[in-house]
């Protein structure tokens, strides 16, 4: 019973730290998605469609018109106008205003209709471009991966180089001991193992650097851990050659490529915006209407004096004249609590509340050409839009031909490498025969162990480019990118 329960808590750590080491795997798939999520082109396009969304959103609320309310609070000094009375005075007064004014068009050959449609298809076309630059991130990702495991591979193949040059090496050794063969033999191997040492250095370099390579597209941090999940590239699946036709290829891609969606877009938006344009040169209708109401208040407390001014004549009654004086009244000024200035407040209010309300026609007549200049400006806009969308088909259309014509050659150039692999295996197999029965001199040995290896190198980078050019031929029909 022990034993048992031995036997199962050794199965259960066995499998716990391998699944811990595949889960710390980074396979095609994980890099993908972290990049979707992380890389730092995605976000900025997130921004500028979310920039779009609230352009759009403000266009759309501009055809419910305006609404603007305004209040304000003052201390009047000096010399200044009554807002009551529009009379002016010297004196201190506490004076408030407030407004309401709303202003909605009625007419203006569907301007701003436009130019919300204008603002709608600029925006769909922001989220049509963050799916452009997730598939070229996508793409970015499968590139850097696959150079990553090729770099990786030929790290491996290096290390198998290096030992069996280490085991022929100690094989010549006994040799040399036993005076079979010269200590030259020896001398020229031990140059080649010091050789095939610096070449997995400097493969090992190469597999760093296309490392951090593809750490910076997926924006992961360089001194992160990072362990490639590494299937074997004959499992990797390609399509047909013959289902990825260039011509078909194409015919599919203009239909389903972001890029040409993200243009149609842009032309439809450059075109309402041409009629936003055109509406702006014609007379626009609208409506208004304003609520005002003001207050003022003296800061002082005012009181009349009276008094009796100095004669201002005669009045002749015979041969008696009586002196004449006038009386007269004066204000008199007192301080007072600032509070008291508030005094009456809500009747002046409702004394001085005014309504207004009307209708508007706005003309352009002159307005330094601006209003033309830009209705032209947005035909050209149009035909730069369409402009762009002929060269990006241009470079569509070719960019596949060039994909196409690149894999088959890839393909070409793999199965020719095969068959060298093929034929420098046969001969490293008759010369290592040579070789140990003393018929074959190290040099000629070292060359074909060269050959043979540089073969394998070349099968090995020629079959991984072979999957890459049919891979960026998927990406172009539509098909994604799955390893």
């Amino acid at each position: 019973m022990r034993i048992t329960k031995i036997l199962t808590l050794f199965l259960f750590l066995t499998f716990s730290v391998f699944y811990a080491a595949a889960q710390d795997k980074w396979g095609l798939r994980r890099c993908v998605d972290y990049a979707l999520a992380n890389n730092i082109s995605i976000k900025q396009a997130d921004i500028d469609s979310r920039t779009a969304k609230l352009s759009y959103d403000q266009a759309k609320y501009t055809q419910f018109g305006q609404a603007n309310g305004a209040t304000g609070l003052g201390l009047n000094f000096g010399r200044s106008i009554n807002q009551t009375t529009n009379v002016y005075t010297n004196n201190e007064g506490l004076s408030q205003f407030y407004s309401l004014n709303v202003n909605v068009t009625l007419f203006n050959w569907f301007a701003l209709r436009r130019a919300t449609e204008s603002s709608k298809l600029t925006y769909d076309a922001q989220e049509v471009n963050i799916e452009r630059v997730k598939n070229d991130v996508t793409l970015n990702v499968a590139a850097g991966y696959l150079t990553a495991l090729l770099s990786e591979q030929q790290v491996n193949l290096a290390i198998i180089k290096l030992d069996l040059t280490r085991r022929q090496l100690g094989n010549t050794k006994a040799l040399v001991r036993a005076g079979s063969v010269p200590e030259l033999n020896e001398a020229e191997l031990e140059v080649q193992f010091a050789t095939d040492t610096s070449a997995i250095i400097t493969a090992q370099e190469t597999y760093d650097i296309n490392t951090l390579q593809l750490k910076a597209i997926l924006n992961l941090d360089v001194a992160a851990p990072f362990d490639l999940d590494t299937p074997p590239v004959e499992s990797i699946p390609v399509e047909p050659i013959a289902s990825l036709q260039p011509d078909v290829v194409y015919a599919i891609s203009i239909g389903t490529f972001p890029q040409q969606k993200m243009n149609d877009l842009r032309i439809s938006s450059a075109e309402k915006n041409v009629d936003y344009s055109r509406g702006r040169l014609y007379p626009t209708l609208s409506i208004y209407g304003a609520l005002i109401d003001n207050f003022f208040n003296d800061l002082r407390r005012v009181d009349l004096g009276s008094g009796i001014a100095d004669t201002k004549g005669y009045a002749v009654n015979g041969a008696i004249q009586y002196p004449v004086f006038q009386p007269y009244q004066y204000p008199v000024y007192s301080s007072q609590p600032f509070w008291k200035a508030f005094q009456g407040y809500g009747n002046q209010l409702s004394n001085n509340f005014g309504q207004q309300a009307g209708l508007q026609l706005n003309i352009p007549i002159f307005n330094g050409y601006s209003t033309r200049t830009n209705y032209k400006k947005a035909q050209l806009n149009v035909a730069s839009a369409k402009l762009t969308k002929d060269n990006d088909l241009l470079a569509l259309k070719q960019g596949i031909y060039q994909a196409y014509y690149n894999a088959v050659a890839s393909m070409e150039k793999y199965e020719a490498n095969k068959k060298a692999v093929t034929v420098a295996e046969k001969s490293f197999d008759l010369a290592t025969k040579r070789y140990n029965i003393g018929l074959l001199n190290t040099i000629d040995y070292l060359t074909n162990q060269n050959n043979l290896f540089t073969a394998r190198a070349n099968e090995l980078t020629s079959h991984y480019d072979f999957v890459f050019r049919m891979k960026v031929l998927e990406y172009y029909k539509g098909l994604g990118i799955k390893l």
